[in-house]
């Protein structure tokens, strides 16, 4: 008898054991199956955590799935991203969308995301985007028809179209691989007004390709409020690519602190509307001056400074454009647009002139009336004599409300 209950122990025990097994096994068997993505949503609450149409480059986004406990490693379009092992679950983890070079994207890998666990791996197609482009600038806001003309900024790459006003599209885009700048020839039939650029990424515009009109102080043509100083000419071959008339400002090297507005040295404004009397409670910083300019010599010193006209000098912006080249020497063989904001007309400091502070606003910077002659001048305000010769033209000169 206890032969019999010994031997029905032990089948029991060995049931339990086989039951026991087979519940590990298949245990084991789901937590080692190749992960699968089901679904990519947004990480913010909603009704923002719905499904995404695409996803970009710092964007923190949820992966959904099965089998996901394991991961060890996921790209987006071929680069590995981040993410917070402890936010890891088997059917969800939230990951952030990595910085990612389009123009090194392994081929094959465009707009995939493959994701790996210890036990396999799976790839899924789903749109990884740039964010939109932005243009700062551009190369020459009057660069003629039928010429290339360069957009700066950021990802400008994957471009769809760039349309120029008057509703034609440039041709022959190419864009610089980090997507810092492009190249584009302008249409024939281009007219004024903005230039819109459609990436992959979504959709901006930059304000304004050839606009002689919004904000104009003076283009020594229609808008001529030059006074004195330099001169005015309209010589198309001292500066290739001159349209009409503009300023000139010449002279050899100069001796520390030169201060002498005479010898070529000045382009002096009428009293001209920097602002309009309606927006003088508008940020400064939502303007800002600009103007074309041909660096016809070698330069490697000195300032053009860009004042009022009182003669304490309390506000005034620089232009030195040659310290921030490697051999402290510019030149430039063409025309190109130059933007200074006005939150870069500043006090006088130990460092030299309109180094401090900023105007306070645009009253402060201009008047009640935002009327006020302008004065453009060749100086040196430091011991050092500069022995390169500044010879330069320029053009256009306006004051734009920034497009925000």
């Amino acid at each position: 008898m206890k032969k019999l209950i010994k031997s029905r122990s032990g089948i029991i025990f060995i049931l339990m054991m086989m039951v026991l097994a087979m519940q590990t096994a298949c245990k084991k068997s789901d937590n080692e199956k190749p992960p699968v993505i089901t679904k990519i949503r947004a990480i913010t609450a909603a009704p923002n955590d719905s499904t995404l149409t695409k996803v970009g480059s710092g964007q923190n986004i949820v992966i959904q799935g099965e089998n996901l406990k394991t991961v060890s490693a996921v790209y987006f379009s071929g680069f590995a991203a981040t993410f917070n092992s402890a936010l890891v679950g088997d059917d969800n983890f939230v990951v952030t969308v990595p910085s990612i070079l389009f123009s090194n994207i392994p081929k094959g890998q465009e707009n995939t995301i493959r994701l790996v666990t210890k036990y396999g791996e799976t790839t899924f197609t789903f749109p990884v985007s740039p964010p939109p482009p932005v243009v700062n600038s551009v190369s020459n806001e009057y660069t003629p028809q039928g010429q290339t003309i360069t957009l700066y900024g950021q990802y400008l790459y994957l471009i769809k179209s760039i349309t120029f006003p008057g509703g034609a599209d440039g041709t022959d885009v190419v864009s610089k691989p980090d997507g810092t700048s492009c190249t584009v020839t302008i249409p024939s039939s281009a007219t004024s007004g903005d230039i819109i650029v459609k990436t992959q990424g979504g959709t901006s515009s930059y304000s304004s390709y050839n606009d002689k009109v919004t904000g104009m102080l003076c283009d020594f043509d229609n808008v001529n409020t030059y006074s004195f100083g330099s001169s005015r000419i309209n010589d198309q071959t001292l500066y290739p690519g001159a349209q009409g008339y503009y300023g000139r400002m010449f002279t050899g090297p100069i001796s520390g602190f030169s201060y002498n507005q005479s010898d070529n040295r000045s382009i002096n404004l009428t009293a001209v509307q920097w602002i309009p009397q309606a927006n003088l409670q508008d940020p400064l910083s939502s303007y800002a001056l600009k103007f074309e300019i041909f660096v016809k010599e070698p330069w490697g010193g000195g300032t053009i400074m860009i004042r009022r006209d009182e003669n304490s000098w309390v506000y005034l912006a620089r232009y030195e454009p040659w310290k921030a080249e490697a051999t402290r020497v510019f030149k430039s063989d063409k025309w190109y647009t130059v933007t200074i904001s006005l939150t870069q007309f500043k006090k006088k400091t130990n460092n030299g002139e309109g180094t401090g502070d900023s105007a306070l606003s645009l009253t402060d910077l201009v008047n009640a009336t935002g009327k006020r002659p302008m004065t453009f001048m060749y100086i040196n305000d430091t011991a050092t004599p500069v022995t390169t010769k500044f010879d330069v033209g320029i053009d256009n000169i306006r004051i734009v409300k920034l497009k925000k």
